[in-house]
């Protein structure tokens, strides 16, 4: 009943909101472009009809200006565009040479000079670079960049390792990238042309890999999004699909790599021969085409990748020999004979149905097959497992004109993936057998993602945005619908652990046959089903305040509606979960342009974001719910019922008890996390390529979610350090519900501040990479508890007994500055810029040239992420690696402070020459640009 109501009362939101006025500011895969005509006095100059052509397919849209001299020509498909101005009694005006990328507003003020019509004043020149329409903190990558910087892993998403306030490490193959942005970590909203490309189970997960042969551009934003971009507190990352032009234009390439152009993994224990060296082929072969099928009304555009790799030399088996042959095992190779075939394929196309109406449809599908997929090490051919992995994308847009002032743009979309794993032609029989330090063999089981494990999420997603041009006003309102649908089947898993290959050759000979040291096995139902619902509106203006003032303003509200939960659980938490209604989440942005010279914009921002859904953590609350449909057994060799070394419980022996269970839960008090952005922002154009900027920003995030035990009581005894030690067994005076074990429940109970200062500059035709980071750079802690992305994990974080409110820390730190290596040799970012050359080949034919690369240096400092718990809610476990010590004092946020004498000179001198630049601009003085420094003297 209570979902209902919820329901209702967003259906009548959109019933509300869609009769108000909204804006359209941040497009999610087109473009605007806008501005003011006036005559050589200044004065501006009503009903002039403005004509802005694409010059790739043809395709024109006629504006006409308002009693304020103002047009706005939205919801534009990406490329070249050429503006043309008109009106009885003065010369007709002409822009060429403009570009237009994903959600860029592009500002081109027509002036006209009286005369004849059939004379013409021509402007011919790129974009401007500083875009004084632009709010959010992002960046485009266009075709060119994408394509040819060097990124050996040819994986498009750490392009986003670029951008300002975002860290992480970049992934090698086509997984994903771990990002920190604003102090969230793997908090990202991942989109493609606009729809939803996020996995929704777990955080920060992209739901289909791209190719560089399906993206035009990439745009990434950390702040300032506008309300019709929402369920992320990170960043939001857009991959625009190309589309054809009226020329018919292809390409294709061919990249390898062998194995005597690879050195011997670490780590390789054998002999360092040639024989011995695991094989390394990789063969990528991409190909695209795409142009008219009639021209200047249906384009089509096709690509496709296949990507072999031989991963063995990602899996070195350390088994010896002689343990090998001393448990029976067969001789093993060097290492897994893993192999990885990747393939993608798109298909594209825009049809102009009229002057009012443009229709896009556009299919993607990835499949990854991959044999023999599991890591080496003690890990035998027997254990592994033949991996699939496939998704697909069909979406649809529609965008009408209805006249001079009213716009729809209408999108749909079903996306899926499908994982799976089989047993593989090398895979073993029975039980799995686990020796500790010698060997893991047996059954290719050990897991419920192994043998068995079969995964599929599909999204239905229904997108409807109309916009509203009213005076100084471009007003837009939309709603977004998901409904998610998610199945799952468990591998059921039996294991043996042994201590040492005597133990398991005395079980295996039958003259002990309970050696080992203990046994585990999941039994039950391993299939499960859950149906979401993700319901989403905005409301925002984008309103031109005065000619050199830019305002974005509006609300977003989302709700999530979870599946309904089993009455009959026998845990009260488990009978019904909470669904937050509260997550309005108000924004503003502004733009100045202070001076006359239109090269300098202040940009400002603060709002409100939410956090995405958390699938896993109602998917474990199912399956875990202590009823129980699917359970663990854990046993010794002197448990009651232990089976004898091979033997499993699928048919328990007679009185054998079930062992007292861990159950999983959300807290009933459960709020999806939020954060309070705030940005600001001045940027300067420096001569005709280069600009700089400074920023800041500061997040606050709440109600972040953490995993709690809350089912232990009365420790008996403490340790060294002060922490309490807890009765292994169950029973009333150790536990709260003693017909449970543990209790993992997810509450929504930590706090993370972060700030942090940014300088970026940058130049149209290089790209040059630096940052100051004030720690040692090393991979990311990954410990269950300390990562925000826990609430997928079983390992609960504990509270110290005693602890004052607030008095001690729960750690969700971002990971350390980190930008990708792409294709730079290891180090070369450590000490100061690293110069990523150009190809010749690459390199702009002329100044004029538009689609140039970017040079852009960064600074960033601050703190990233830290999350404090904000009171004591539970007790303490010693048997937990993520417990933190008794009485440990709150330790506020620490600014990290520049020291002169650490910093190398060239890199003081960077530091100077841009503070310098950066007081110019806030002075406003004349011939600011001056002559920049060259590469490699910065």
């Amino acid at each position: 009943m209570f979902r209902a109501v919820c329901v209702g009362v967003f259906s009548a939101l959109l019933l509300i909101t869609a009769g108000r006025p909204v804006l359209a500011q941040s497009q999610a895969a087109n473009g605007n472009i806008e501005g003011t005509a006036r005559d050589s006095s200044g004065a501006v100059l009503p009903g002039v009809t403005v004509t802005i052509s694409n010059t790739d397919t043809g395709a024109q849209r006629v504006a006409v200006t308002n009693e304020q001299g103002i047009y706005r020509a939205l919801l534009l498909p990406l490329g070249a565009y050429t503006v043309s101005a008109e009106l009885g009694g003065f010369k007709k005006f002409e822009q060429t040479g403009l570009t237009l990328s994903a959600g860029q507003t592009v500002v081109v003020d027509v002036v006209l000079s009286v005369g004849g019509v059939t004379e013409v004043v021509s402007v011919s020149g790129e974009s401007p670079v500083v875009d004084t329409a632009k709010i959010d903190s992002g960046r485009n990558l266009n075709e060119r960049e994408v394509k040819n910087l060097p990124l050996v892993s040819r994986n498009p998403y750490n392009f986003a390792l670029v951008q300002p306030g975002v860290s992480g490490f970049e992934n090698p193959e086509f997984g994903v990238p771990r990002f920190a942005a604003n102090g969230t970590l793997v908090r990202v909203n991942y989109q493609i042309d606009g729809n939803t490309n996020t996995q929704k189970d777990r955080a920060g997960l992209r739901l289909l890999p791209v190719s560089e042969v399906m993206v035009q551009e990439v745009k990434v934003v950390t702040s300032g999004y506008a309300p019709e971009f929402g369920q992320t507190m990170g960043l939001v990352y857009n991959a625009i699909t190309p589309s054809g032009t009226n020329v018919f234009k292809g390409s294709g390439s061919y990249r390898f790599r062998n194995k005597n152009f690879s050195a011997f993994p670490y780590p390789f224990t054998r002999p360092r021969t040639e024989e011995n060296k695991p094989d390394t082929k990789i063969r990528t072969y991409t190909a695209e085409i795409g142009g008219p099928i009639v021209k200047d009304r249906m384009h089509f555009f096709g690509g496709f990748e296949s990507t072999y790799r031989d991963l063995s030399g990602q899996s070195v088996i350390t088994i010896t020999p002689e343990n090998a042959a001393r448990i029976g095992l067969v001789a093993q190779p060097s290492a897994i004979p893993r192999e990885q075939t990747a393939r993608f394929y798109i298909g594209k196309a825009d049809y102009q149905l009229g002057q009012g109406h443009r229709l896009t449809g556009r299919y993607i599908h990835f499949e990854n097959d991959s044999p023999n997929n599991i890591g080496g090490a003690l890990n035998s051919t027997e254990v592994s497992t033949d991996f699939i992995d496939s998704m697909n994308s069909s979406a649809a847009q529609v965008v009408s004109t209805f006249g001079a002032s009213r716009l729809n743009e209408f999108r749909v979309q079903f996306a899926n993936r499908h994982q799976a794993r089989s047993e593989s032609a090398l895979s073993g029989t029975g039980p799995q057998i686990r020796i500790a330090g010698v060997a893991n063999f047996g059954g290719p089981n050990m897991s419920t993602t192994d043998a068995g494990f079969d995964f599929k999420q599909e999204i239905w997603q229904i997108v409807d945005n109309f916009t509203w041009l009213r005076g100084n006003h471009s007003v837009k309102t939309g709603f977004d619908a998901q409904f998610i649908h998610d199945s799952r089947t468990a591998s059921l898993f039996t294991v043996y652990n042994f201590a040492s290959v005597d133990a398991y050759l005395a079980a295996k000979s039958g003259s002990n046959p309970r050696s080992y040291t203990n046994f585990l096995q999941l039994l039950g139902n391993p299939d499960f089903t859950m149906d979401t619902k993700m319901y989403s509106a905005f409301v925002q203006d984008d309103w031109r305040v005065t000619p050199n003032v830019k305002m974005v303003f509006g609300v977003r509200y989302d709700l999530y509606d979870y599946p309904a939960a089993d009455a009959n659980s026998p845990f009260e938490y488990n009978r019904d979960f909470a669904t937050d209604t509260n997550n309005w989440g108000p924004r503003v942005g502004v733009a100045w342009t202070p001076f006359s010279d239109v090269r300098t914009v202040v940009r400002a921002s603060t709002g409100i974001m939410y956090d995405q859904p958390l699938l896993a953590a109602y998917e474990l609350a199912f399956q875990n719910s202590g009823a129980p449909s699917r359970f663990q057994v854990t046993l010794n060799p002197t448990s009651a019922g232990a089976p004898a070394f091979p033997g499993t419980l699928n048919n328990p022996p007679p009185g054998f008890t079930l062992p007292t269970q861990s159950i999983s839960t959300v807290d009933p008090a459960f709020q999806v996390a939020r954060t309070f952005q705030n940005n600001v922002q001045i940027e300067r154009g420096l001569g005709r390529d280069f600009s700089t900027s400074i920023g800041f920003v500061y997040v606050k995030g709440y109600n972040l979610p953490v995993i709690t035990d809350i089912n232990l009581i009365n420790p008996v005894g403490t340790l060294g350090d002060g922490r309490p030690i807890f009765a292994t067994a169950v029973n009333a005076g150790t536990r709260r519900f003693p017909q449970f074990n543990h209790i993992n429940s997810v509450e929504s109970v930590a706090e993370s501040p972060r700030h942090a200062p940014h300088f970026r500059r940058h130049r149209r035709g290089a790209l040059i990479l630096y940052r100051w980071r004030p720690r040692a750079e090393r991979p990311p802690e990954r410990q269950p508890g300390r990562d925000p992305d826990a609430v997928q994990q079983r390992t609960a974080v504990h509270r110290p007994v005693g602890q004052r409110s607030e008095s001690g820390r729960h750690e969700q730190r971002s990971p350390p500055e980190r930008r990708p290596q792409l294709g730079v040799p290891p180090g070369a970012l450590q000490h100061g810029p690293a110069i990523l050359p150009i190809h010749p080949d690459l390199r702009p034919a002329a100044r004029g040239d538009h689609r140039r690369m970017e040079e852009h240096l960064q600074y960033q400092a601050g703190l990233g992420g830290e999350s404090h718990v904000r009171r004591e809610r539970r007790r303490d476990s010693d048997g937990v690696g993520a417990d933190r010590r008794q009485r440990v004092p709150r330790r506020e946020p620490r600014h990290h402070r520049l020291r002169a004498a650490s910093v190398p000179a060239r890199v003081q001198a960077v530091l100077l020459r841009s503070w310098e630049l950066g007081a110019r601009i806030l002075t406003g003085k004349k011939g600011e640009g001056g002559t920049p420094p060259s590469p490699t003297s910065s």
